[in-house]
C-alpha cells in the first residue's frame, strides 16, 4: 500500500475514534454520568452527594449558596465547599462486596487527600466526611472546576476494579446579588456506619448565642458540628534555630544562619529533626451545648467511632506475636471514624521515611468565643522520665501486681534496684522495699536505664496572669498514635499518599501522643519533678548536646505570635501550637523527646452534623 493510502487509513481511523469519543461525551453529557458496570460500581463511591452522582458525575454550586456551599461563611468568598466522603462495598443490585486493596484518591480539588481511607475487608465501610473546595478563577469572576478521581480493585482474582470521577463546579455569585440566608439544624444524623435513618438529637437547639458570646461561625448557632481544615502559613524559624526561635523569617539568615531553620508553616520538630507537616490535616468537632456568658467556653468533642477497630494504616502491627516490635497501643486498634485526620507524610531523614498519625480515642477540648476574650488557654507541660509516683499507675512489665486498686506501687523496673540483691526492684526513698542494711540504687539516667520504658510524668497547667488575646481561641486534646517507618512500596525519597506500615517493613519509631494544640500559646520543658536527679534520658527538644534542649520551649500567642486566634468575624484563620514531651520507650532509637508543632488553619466552618460524646479516662503519663 502506498504511503498516502496508509495516511488516509490512519486519518479515517482517527476521525472514527474522534466521533466515537464525541458520541460518548455527548451521552455522558446528557446524563452527567459515564457508562457504568453494574457488577463493580458498589466497590467504591461517593456519599454526601445526590444519589445520581454517587458513582461519579458533575455537581454544580454557586458561591455562598447554603444548600450546597458548606463553608458556613455566609458571604461570597471565592470558593464552594462540598462536604462528602467515600464509601466502599455498598452492596446493591448485581454488585456484591469484596476484600479491596487500598483506595487511591487524586485530584486538584483542595482537601482531596483527606478523603482517603482503607476499606474494612468485605464489609461496607466509609471514610471521613471531608470538606473539599472548588475555587473560583479570575479573582472570583469565573467559574472554577476541579475533579476527584477515586479508584480501587479487589485483592483477589478475578480482579474487579471500580473507578469514579466526580467533577465539582463552583459558579460566582452574580454581581450585586446577596447571598441567601443560611439554613441551620439542631438535629444530627446517626453514625455513618449504621443503616438506620432515624435522626438522633445530639445538640441543644438554640437560635441565638448566649448574651455576649460571639458565634463560632457568623450567623450560625453555637451548638453545631464544625471542621478545622489545615492550610499553609508564613515562614517561621524552627525550634533548633540559633536565633529568633519561632519568629518570622524570610531566609535562614533571620534564624541565626541555622541551615533549614526558616521554614514555611506548617511544620513539626522533634529532638532537632525538622519535618514539614501536611496541609491536609482536618479536625471535625461537635459542640453539644453553648456555654453561658461571661465565660463562653464551649466544650467540644472529637468523635472516634470504635477505638479498637483494626488500624488500617499500620497493618504490620496486627501480626500475631507482634514480631515487628510495635508498642502495645499499636496492637490494640485505632478509631474507625476519626474526627482528627492527618494525611501520611514524608520525613526527609535516614534516606526518606513515611510517617502517619492515627487517632486512637475520642478527643475533647474547648472553644472560647468571649468578646472581649476572658479565657486562659495557654498550655504548659513539664515532663520527667522518672517513675511518676502515687498519682499515676503503670502496668507495663511482667509484674502483674504493679497496680492494686489504682495505686502505683512504684515497683516499675526503671525505678531502681537494691544495692546487694540487684534483682529486687525498688523505688528510691521508698521505705521497707529492700532488705535491712541495703539501699535502693536508682537506675542510670540513660536510654537503657530510666528511659527504657514508656513511664514518666507530665504535669499540665493552663493559663497565665493575663487573659488571652481577643478572638476565637481553642485548645484540643486528641490521643494519637504516631508511626514512622521505611516504606517498601514508595520510591526512594518519597512517601506515596496513603502508604501503610506493612509486615516486614522497618519500624523506626512509634509514639503515643496527647498533643494539645492551642491558639493561645504553648510551652514545654523537662524538669526533675521527683527529685531523683533524672529528668530526661534522651534527646529532649533539640539535641542532647544543646544547652536549650530541656527547655522551656515556648511558642507565644498573640500579639507576639506565632500562635493566634481566629478573628470573631471569620475573616481569617487561626494558628495553633502544641509543645509537649514524649517517653518513647525501648522500641524507638530516640528516647524522651520533646516536640513542637505549629499548624495554621482555615476559618472554622460548619460541617455535616455528627453526634459525639466522650468520657475521658485518666491515663499516663498525663
Amino acid at each position: 500500500m502506498a504511503y498516502g493510502g496508509q495516511r488516509q487509513v490512519r486519518e479515517a481511523r482517527s476521525r472514527r475514534a474522534a466521533i466515537v469519543a464525541l458520541a460518548a461525551t455527548l451521552v455522558a453529557g446528557r446524563s452527567g454520568h459515564a457508562v457504568m458496570d453494574a457488577t463493580t460500581e458498589c466497590l467504591i463511591g461517593f456519599s454526601g452527594v445526590p444519589d445520581a452522582d454517587k458513582n461519579g458525575g458533575t455537581i454544580t454550586c454557586t458561591d455562598c449558596d447554603p444548600a450546597c456551599d458548606d463553608d458556613g461563611a455566609g458571604t461570597a468568598n471565592g470558593s464552594c465547599t462540598f462536604t462528602l466522603q467515600l464509601c466502599a462495598n455498598r452492596a446493591e443490585g448485581a454488585c456484591t462486596g469484596t476484600a479491596l486493596k487500598r483506595v487511591k484518591v487524586r485530584g486538584k480539588c483542595q482537601g482531596t487527600s483527606s478523603l482517603g481511607f482503607s476499606p474494612s475487608g468485605e464489609a461496607s465501610s466509609c471514610g471521613p466526611m471531608s470538606g473539599v473546595l472548588a475555587k473560583l478563577k479570575k479573582r472570583g469572576t469565573k467559574p472554577g472546576r476541579c475533579k476527584i478521581v477515586v479508584m480501587t480493585r479487589s485483592s483477589s482474582k478475578p480482579r474487579r476494579t471500580d473507578k469514579d470521577v466526580l467533577t465539582l463546579v463552583c459558579n460566582p455569585r452574580p454581581a450585586g446579588e446577596a447571598c441567601p440566608p443560611p439554613t441551620t439544624s439542631s438535629t444530627l444524623p446517626s453514625s455513618t456506619t449504621t443503616t438506620t435513618t432515624t435522626p438522633v438529637t445530639c445538640v441543644t437547639a438554640t437560635t441565638t448565642s448566649p448574651s455576649a458570646c460571639a458565634p463560632i461561625v457568623v450567623g450560625q448557632p453555637i451548638p453545631n458540628t464544625y471542621t478545622l481544615q489545615g492550610t499553609t502559613g508564613g515562614k517561621v524559624c524552627t525550634t533548633n534555630a540559633a536565633a529568633n526561635r519561632f519568629g518570622t523569617c524570610s531566609s535562614d539568615a533571620d534564624c541565626g544562619n541555622t541551615s533549614g531553620a526558616c521554614l514555611q508553616l506548617p511544620w513539626v520538630t522533634a529532638d532537632g529533626q525538622v519535618m514539614p507537616f501536611p496541609t491536609g490535616t482536618q479536625t471535625t468537632f461537635t459542640v453539644a451545648a453553648a456555654d453561658s456568658f461571661p465565660t463562653c467556653e464551649h466544650s467540644i468533642c472529637i468523635a472516634c467511632g470504635n477505638p479498637n477497630a483494626a488500624c488500617a494504616g499500620v497493618p504490620g502491627c496486627e501480626v500475631s506475636g507482634n514480631p515487628n516490635g510495635c508498642i502495645p497501643r499499636g496492637t490494640m486498634g485505632c478509631c474507625d471514624q476519626p474526627g482528627f485526620i492527618v494525611p501520611t507524610f514524608f520525613v526527609n531523614i535516614l534516606g526518606g521515611l513515611c510517617s502517619r498519625v492515627d487517632q486512637i480515642d475520642c478527643g475533647v477540648g474547648v472553644i472560647n468565643t468571649s468578646n472581649p476574650q476572658t479565657g486562659h488557654n495557654q498550655v504548659t507541660k513539664q515532663g520527667d522520665t522518672s517513675d511518676p509516683g502515687v498519682d499515676c499507675c503503670y502496668d507495663n512489665d511482667s509484674n502483674a501486681a504493679d497496680c492494686i486498686g489504682g495505686v502505683n506501687l512504684q515497683d516499675d523496673p526503671k525505678t531502681g534496684h537494691c544495692s546487694t540483691t540487684v534483682a529486687t526492684m525498688c523505688a528510691p526513698g521508698g521505705a521497707g522495699q529492700c532488705p535491712l542494711g541495703e539501699t535502693c540504687v536508682p537506675q542510670a539516667c540513660t536510654p537503657t536505664g530510666q528511659g527504657n520504658d514508656y513511664a514518666g510524668k507530665i504535669v499540665r497547667t493552663l493559663g497565665s496572669v493575663s487573659a488571652d488575646a481577643d478572638g476565637i481561641q481553642y485548645r484540643l486534646t486528641t490521643p494519637e498514635l504516631s508511626t514512622t517507618w521505611t516504606d517498601g512500596q514508595s520510591p526512594q525519597g518519597e512517601c506515596l499518599p496513603g502508604s501503610t506500615y506493612d509486615d516486614g517493613e522497618l519500624l523506626v519509631s512509634q509514639l503515643i501522643l496527647k498533643a494539645e494544640p492551642t491558639t493561645a500559646g504553648a510551652s514545654g520543658s523537662f524538669v526533675d519533678l521527683s527529685g531523683d536527679g533524672c529528668k530526661r534520658a534522651g534527646s529532649g527538644f533539640i539535641a542532647p548536646t544543646n544547652s536549650a534542649t530541656d527547655g522551656p520551649i515556648t511558642v507565644s500567642g498573640a500579639p507576639t505570635g506565632p500562635a493566634s486566634p481566629q478573628p470573631y468575624d471569620g475573616s481569617a484563620g487561626s494558628v495553633a501550637a502544641a509543645v509537649s514531651e514524649v517517653f518513647s520507650g525501648p522500641n524507638s532509637p530516640i528516647r524522651d523527646i520533646g516536640f513542637v508543632a505549629i499548624t495554621p488553619n482555615m476559618p472554622v466552618a460548619i460541617a455535616p452534623a455528627r453526634c459525639c460524646s466522650c468520657t475521658v479516662t485518666p491515663g499516663c503519663p498525663e
